[in-house]
Protein backbone atom coordinates (compact mmCIF):
# COMPACT_ATOMS: atom_id res chain seq x y z
CA UNK A 1 0.00 0.00 0.00
CA UNK A 2 2.90 2.38 0.51
CA UNK A 3 4.42 1.60 -2.33
CA UNK A 4 1.33 2.43 -4.23
CA UNK A 5 0.41 5.84 -2.55
CA UNK A 6 4.44 6.60 -3.26
CA UNK A 7 3.65 6.02 -6.71
CA UNK A 8 0.66 8.13 -7.16
CA UNK A 9 2.29 10.78 -5.31
CA UNK A 10 4.65 10.65 -8.22
CA UNK A 11 2.03 10.54 -10.77
CA UNK A 12 0.48 13.33 -9.70
CA UNK A 13 3.41 15.73 -9.97
CA UNK A 14 4.54 14.49 -13.69
CA UNK A 15 1.26 15.27 -14.79
CA UNK A 16 1.80 18.99 -13.08
CA UNK A 17 -1.54 18.81 -11.77
CA UNK A 18 -0.58 20.30 -8.52
CA UNK A 19 1.57 22.47 -6.43
CA UNK A 20 1.82 20.75 -3.71
CA UNK A 21 4.89 19.48 -1.51
CA UNK A 22 6.58 16.32 -1.75
CA UNK A 23 5.50 15.79 1.77
CA UNK A 24 2.18 15.10 0.88
CA UNK A 25 2.23 11.10 -0.12
CA UNK A 26 -1.41 9.97 1.03
CA UNK A 27 -3.47 8.34 -1.74
CA UNK A 28 -6.90 10.28 -1.27
CA UNK A 29 -4.86 13.55 -2.09
CA UNK A 30 -3.28 11.88 -5.24
CA UNK A 31 -6.91 11.08 -6.67
CA UNK A 32 -8.23 14.44 -5.90
CA UNK A 33 -5.39 16.07 -7.73
CA UNK A 34 -5.65 14.05 -10.88
CA UNK A 35 -8.95 15.93 -11.73
CA UNK A 36 -7.85 19.30 -12.04
CA UNK A 37 -7.88 21.00 -15.34
CA UNK A 38 -5.64 21.31 -18.07
CA UNK A 39 -4.77 24.59 -17.53
CA UNK A 40 -2.82 23.55 -14.20
CA UNK A 41 -0.75 20.65 -16.38
CA UNK A 42 0.30 22.91 -18.75
CA UNK A 43 1.37 25.69 -16.19
CA UNK A 44 3.34 22.99 -14.05
CA UNK A 45 5.11 21.84 -17.49
CA UNK A 46 7.02 24.98 -17.22
CA UNK A 47 7.94 24.47 -13.91
CA UNK A 48 12.17 24.18 -12.87
CA UNK A 49 14.14 20.97 -13.41
CA UNK A 50 14.95 21.43 -9.35
CA UNK A 51 11.63 21.66 -8.58
CA UNK A 52 10.46 18.37 -9.96
CA UNK A 53 13.72 16.43 -8.67
CA UNK A 54 12.59 17.32 -5.51
CA UNK A 55 8.75 16.53 -5.93
CA UNK A 56 10.30 13.19 -7.11
CA UNK A 57 11.94 12.65 -3.80
CA UNK A 58 11.53 8.82 -3.36
CA UNK A 59 9.92 8.31 -6.78
CA UNK A 60 10.47 5.77 -9.51
CA UNK A 61 13.36 7.24 -12.25
CA UNK A 62 10.92 7.13 -15.27
CA UNK A 63 8.65 10.04 -13.17
CA UNK A 64 11.83 11.97 -12.63
CA UNK A 65 12.24 11.57 -16.36
CA UNK A 66 8.91 12.56 -16.76
CA UNK A 67 9.51 16.00 -14.49
CA UNK A 68 12.58 16.88 -16.45
CA UNK A 69 11.09 16.31 -20.18
CA UNK A 70 8.34 18.92 -19.51
CA UNK A 71 9.87 21.04 -17.63
CA UNK A 72 12.21 22.47 -20.49
CA UNK A 73 8.86 22.54 -22.79
CA UNK A 74 8.52 25.76 -24.73
CA UNK A 75 6.55 27.59 -27.47
CA UNK A 76 7.76 26.99 -30.91
CA UNK A 77 5.94 29.65 -32.91
CA UNK A 78 5.29 28.81 -36.72
CA UNK A 79 7.36 30.35 -39.50
CA UNK A 80 6.24 33.31 -41.42
CA UNK A 81 2.05 35.13 -40.21
CA UNK A 82 -1.18 33.69 -40.45
CA UNK A 83 -3.03 35.90 -42.73
CA UNK A 84 -6.88 35.45 -43.67
CA UNK A 85 -7.82 37.80 -46.39
CA UNK A 86 -10.92 38.17 -47.57
CA UNK A 87 -12.02 40.46 -51.16
CA UNK A 88 -15.97 41.64 -51.83
CA UNK A 89 -16.74 42.98 -55.49
CA UNK A 90 -19.82 44.61 -57.00
CA UNK A 91 -19.72 43.88 -60.34
CA UNK A 92 -21.75 45.10 -63.25
CA UNK A 93 -22.26 43.26 -66.51
CA UNK A 94 -24.14 43.91 -70.23
CA UNK A 95 -23.05 39.99 -70.84
CA UNK A 96 -24.21 38.15 -67.95
CA UNK A 97 -23.82 34.49 -69.67
CA UNK A 98 -20.32 35.33 -71.34
CA UNK A 99 -18.76 36.97 -67.81
CA UNK A 100 -20.50 33.86 -65.45
CA UNK A 101 -18.98 31.17 -67.52
CA UNK A 102 -15.59 33.11 -67.60
CA UNK A 103 -15.39 33.53 -64.01
CA UNK A 104 -16.21 29.95 -63.44
CA UNK A 105 -13.61 28.67 -66.19
CA UNK A 106 -11.00 31.01 -64.21
CA UNK A 107 -11.47 29.81 -60.81
CA UNK A 108 -10.89 26.42 -61.79
CA UNK A 109 -7.70 27.15 -64.02
CA UNK A 110 -6.45 28.68 -60.65
CA UNK A 111 -7.34 25.40 -58.76
CA UNK A 112 -9.78 27.19 -56.41
CA UNK A 113 -13.45 26.43 -56.02
CA UNK A 114 -16.83 27.87 -55.70
CA UNK A 115 -18.42 27.57 -52.02
CA UNK A 116 -21.51 29.06 -52.75
CA UNK A 117 -23.48 30.13 -55.61
CA UNK A 118 -26.93 32.29 -56.17
CA UNK A 119 -28.02 33.44 -59.81
CA UNK A 120 -31.85 34.75 -59.94
CA UNK A 121 -33.49 36.08 -62.86
CA UNK A 122 -34.13 33.73 -65.16
CA UNK A 123 -38.18 35.46 -66.01
CA UNK A 124 -40.23 37.50 -66.83
CA UNK A 125 -41.74 40.89 -65.15
CA UNK A 126 -45.46 41.55 -65.72
CA UNK A 127 -44.42 43.38 -68.53
CA UNK A 128 -43.21 39.79 -70.57
CA UNK A 129 -40.09 41.98 -69.90
CA UNK A 130 -36.66 39.68 -69.13
CA UNK A 131 -36.09 40.50 -65.28
CA UNK A 132 -31.93 41.47 -64.84
CA UNK A 133 -30.01 38.49 -64.18
CA UNK A 134 -28.12 38.61 -60.76
CA UNK A 135 -25.56 36.41 -59.19
CA UNK A 136 -24.18 36.26 -55.57
CA UNK A 137 -20.97 33.78 -55.67
CA UNK A 138 -18.68 33.27 -52.76
CA UNK A 139 -15.37 31.62 -54.27
CA UNK A 140 -12.36 30.23 -52.48
CA UNK A 141 -9.00 30.98 -54.24
CA UNK A 142 -5.15 30.30 -53.41
CA UNK A 143 -3.69 32.98 -51.79
CA UNK A 144 -1.08 32.82 -54.62
CA UNK A 145 -3.36 33.26 -57.18
CA UNK A 146 -5.76 35.81 -55.57
CA UNK A 147 -4.76 39.03 -57.70
CA UNK A 148 -5.19 37.14 -60.54
CA UNK A 149 -8.12 36.37 -60.15
CA UNK A 150 -9.01 39.86 -59.36
CA UNK A 151 -7.56 41.25 -62.48
CA UNK A 152 -9.17 39.41 -64.13
CA UNK A 153 -12.74 40.59 -62.85
CA UNK A 154 -11.78 44.12 -63.03
CA UNK A 155 -11.05 43.45 -66.94
CA UNK A 156 -14.02 41.52 -68.07
CA UNK A 157 -16.77 43.74 -65.71
CA UNK A 158 -16.96 46.87 -64.64
CA UNK A 159 -16.18 46.85 -60.92
CA UNK A 160 -18.41 49.65 -58.64
CA UNK A 161 -17.00 48.57 -55.66
CA UNK A 162 -14.17 46.58 -53.58
CA UNK A 163 -13.73 45.52 -50.11
CA UNK A 164 -10.88 44.04 -48.83
CA UNK A 165 -9.86 42.76 -45.39
CA UNK A 166 -6.78 41.14 -44.09
CA UNK A 167 -7.15 39.27 -40.89
CA UNK A 168 -3.54 38.05 -38.58
CA UNK A 169 -4.06 34.86 -36.84
CA UNK A 170 -0.61 34.37 -35.89
CA UNK A 171 -0.97 34.79 -31.98
CA UNK A 172 -3.52 32.38 -31.90
CA UNK A 173 -2.46 29.50 -34.27
CA UNK A 174 0.52 29.57 -32.13
CA UNK A 175 -1.43 29.35 -28.67
CA UNK A 176 -3.47 26.51 -29.99
CA UNK A 177 -0.22 24.80 -31.44
CA UNK A 178 1.15 25.43 -28.21
CA UNK A 179 -1.65 24.12 -25.97
CA UNK A 180 -1.51 21.16 -28.11
CA UNK A 181 1.25 19.93 -28.05
CA UNK A 182 1.27 20.13 -23.90
CA UNK A 183 -1.70 18.02 -24.14
CA UNK A 184 -0.03 15.42 -26.48
CA UNK A 185 2.77 14.76 -24.48
CA UNK A 186 0.88 14.58 -21.08
CA UNK A 187 -1.60 11.96 -22.83
CA UNK A 188 1.96 10.08 -23.88
CA UNK A 189 3.19 9.72 -20.01
CA UNK A 190 -0.72 8.92 -19.54
CA UNK A 191 -0.61 5.72 -21.64
CA UNK A 192 2.97 5.09 -19.87
CA UNK A 193 1.41 5.16 -16.59
CA UNK A 194 -1.68 3.59 -17.25
CA UNK A 195 0.24 0.27 -18.41
CA UNK A 196 1.26 0.08 -14.52
CA UNK A 197 -1.54 0.89 -12.77
CA UNK A 198 -2.31 -1.28 -9.84
CA UNK A 199 -5.54 -0.32 -8.32
CA UNK A 200 -8.83 0.54 -9.73
CA UNK A 201 -8.86 4.34 -8.68
CA UNK A 202 -6.24 5.51 -10.21
CA UNK A 203 -7.12 3.95 -13.77
CA UNK A 204 -10.42 5.16 -13.50
CA UNK A 205 -8.56 8.75 -12.84
CA UNK A 206 -6.08 7.82 -15.78
CA UNK A 207 -8.56 7.17 -18.22
CA UNK A 208 -11.27 9.84 -17.27
CA UNK A 209 -8.29 12.64 -17.52
CA UNK A 210 -7.05 10.84 -21.25
CA UNK A 211 -10.91 10.57 -22.88
CA UNK A 212 -10.68 14.35 -21.87
CA UNK A 213 -7.52 15.09 -23.62
CA UNK A 214 -8.42 13.74 -26.38
CA UNK A 215 -11.77 15.64 -27.24
CA UNK A 216 -9.32 18.96 -26.56
CA UNK A 217 -7.13 17.61 -29.14
CA UNK A 218 -10.11 17.05 -31.53
CA UNK A 219 -10.97 20.79 -31.16
CA UNK A 220 -7.83 21.87 -31.37
CA UNK A 221 -7.19 20.05 -34.75
CA UNK A 222 -10.15 21.13 -36.25
CA UNK A 223 -9.67 24.42 -35.07
CA UNK A 224 -6.01 24.33 -36.87
CA UNK A 225 -7.21 23.00 -39.93
CA UNK A 226 -9.81 25.55 -40.70
CA UNK A 227 -7.29 28.35 -40.08
CA UNK A 228 -4.70 26.70 -42.32
CA UNK A 229 -7.64 26.54 -45.09
CA UNK A 230 -8.49 29.83 -44.86
CA UNK A 231 -4.89 31.16 -44.77
CA UNK A 232 -4.41 29.19 -48.34
CA UNK A 233 -7.78 29.60 -49.82
CA UNK A 234 -8.51 33.15 -49.84
CA UNK A 235 -12.36 34.14 -49.99
CA UNK A 236 -13.89 36.33 -52.70
CA UNK A 237 -17.47 37.28 -52.70
CA UNK A 238 -18.86 38.27 -56.51
CA UNK A 239 -22.21 40.45 -56.68
CA UNK A 240 -22.65 40.38 -60.57
CA UNK A 241 -25.30 42.29 -62.09
CA UNK A 242 -26.79 42.67 -65.61
CA UNK A 243 -27.36 46.43 -66.72
CA UNK A 244 -27.82 48.06 -69.62
CA UNK A 245 -25.97 50.67 -69.03
CA UNK A 246 -22.99 51.13 -66.89
CA UNK A 247 -22.34 53.25 -63.56
CA UNK A 248 -19.89 55.59 -64.76
CA UNK A 249 -16.35 55.41 -62.38
CA UNK A 250 -15.47 58.24 -63.83
CA UNK A 251 -16.46 61.93 -64.49
CA UNK A 252 -18.96 62.32 -67.49
CA UNK A 253 -18.21 65.16 -69.91
CA UNK A 254 -21.70 67.06 -70.94
CA UNK A 255 -21.48 65.75 -74.45
CA UNK A 256 -21.60 61.83 -73.18
CA UNK A 257 -23.79 62.88 -70.87
CA UNK A 258 -26.53 64.61 -73.65
CA UNK A 259 -25.88 61.59 -75.71
CA UNK A 260 -27.05 59.51 -72.80
CA UNK A 261 -29.95 61.52 -71.82
CA UNK A 262 -30.89 61.67 -75.37
CA UNK A 263 -30.81 57.75 -75.36
CA UNK A 264 -32.49 57.65 -72.08
CA UNK A 265 -35.75 59.60 -73.71
CA UNK A 266 -35.58 57.86 -76.86
CA UNK A 267 -35.78 54.49 -75.05
CA UNK A 268 -38.74 55.69 -72.27
CA UNK A 269 -40.84 56.70 -75.69
CA UNK A 270 -40.23 53.41 -77.34
CA UNK A 271 -41.33 51.51 -74.01
CA UNK A 272 -44.02 53.52 -73.72
CA UNK A 273 -45.51 53.21 -77.53
CA UNK A 274 -44.58 49.58 -77.19
CA UNK A 275 -46.94 48.86 -73.49
CA UNK A 276 -49.21 50.81 -75.07
CA UNK A 277 -49.78 48.71 -78.08
CA UNK A 278 -49.72 45.73 -76.18
CA UNK A 279 -51.97 47.00 -73.91
CA UNK A 280 -54.35 47.86 -76.68
CA UNK A 281 -54.65 44.64 -78.46
CA UNK A 282 -54.27 42.47 -74.93
CA UNK A 283 -57.66 44.59 -73.93
CA UNK A 284 -59.53 43.94 -76.98
CA UNK A 285 -61.98 41.32 -76.00
CA UNK A 286 -63.36 43.71 -73.76
CA UNK A 287 -63.44 46.79 -75.67
CA UNK A 288 -64.11 45.32 -79.62
CA UNK A 289 -67.48 44.12 -78.45
CA UNK A 290 -68.20 47.43 -76.58
CA UNK A 291 -66.93 48.88 -79.85
CA UNK A 292 -69.42 46.82 -81.93
CA UNK A 293 -72.24 47.47 -79.65
CA UNK A 294 -71.77 51.62 -80.03
CA UNK A 295 -71.24 51.38 -83.79
CA UNK A 296 -74.91 49.32 -83.73
CA UNK A 297 -76.55 51.73 -81.75
CA UNK A 298 -75.08 54.66 -83.90
CA UNK A 299 -76.92 53.20 -86.62
CA UNK A 300 -80.00 52.20 -85.11
CA UNK A 301 -80.39 55.91 -84.22
CA UNK A 302 -78.72 57.10 -87.42
CA UNK A 303 -81.41 55.33 -89.02
CA UNK A 304 -84.43 56.28 -87.08
CA UNK A 305 -83.71 60.02 -87.47
CA UNK A 306 -83.74 59.28 -90.71
CA UNK A 307 -87.41 57.54 -91.00
CA UNK A 308 -88.40 60.94 -88.92
CA UNK A 309 -87.45 63.14 -91.32
CA UNK A 310 -88.46 61.18 -94.34
CA UNK A 311 -91.81 61.24 -92.48
CA UNK A 312 -91.60 65.13 -91.93
CA UNK A 313 -91.09 65.35 -95.52
CA UNK A 314 -93.88 63.81 -96.77
CA UNK A 315 -96.67 65.74 -94.50
CA UNK A 316 -95.48 69.32 -95.06
CA UNK A 317 -96.49 69.17 -98.47
CA UNK A 318 -100.30 68.23 -97.76
CA UNK A 319 -100.49 70.90 -94.85
CA UNK A 320 -99.19 73.05 -97.65
CA UNK A 321 -101.91 72.52 -100.18
CA UNK A 322 -104.40 72.42 -97.33
CA UNK A 323 -103.51 75.68 -96.60
CA UNK A 324 -103.79 77.12 -100.21
CA UNK A 325 -107.32 75.37 -100.74
CA UNK A 326 -108.25 77.86 -97.55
Amino acid sequence: MKKTTIWLISLTIALGLTACSAGQKSSSTAYDQAEVTAETTAAAYSAPQEAAEDYVSGGTGETAELASSTATNTTVYPQGRKLIRNVELYVETDTFDELLAGLQKKITELEGYIEQSDISGNSLNYRGEPTPKRAVITARIPNTNMDSFINTVQTKGNVTNKTENTQDVTLQYSDITSRKKSLEIEQERIWEFLEKAETIDSVVALEQRLSEIRYELESMESQLRLYDNQVDYSTVYLNISEVKDFTPVEPETPGTRIKKGFADNMLALSTALTTLMIGIITSSPFWIPLLLIALLVIAIVKKSGKKKEKKLKETEPKEQNSDEQK
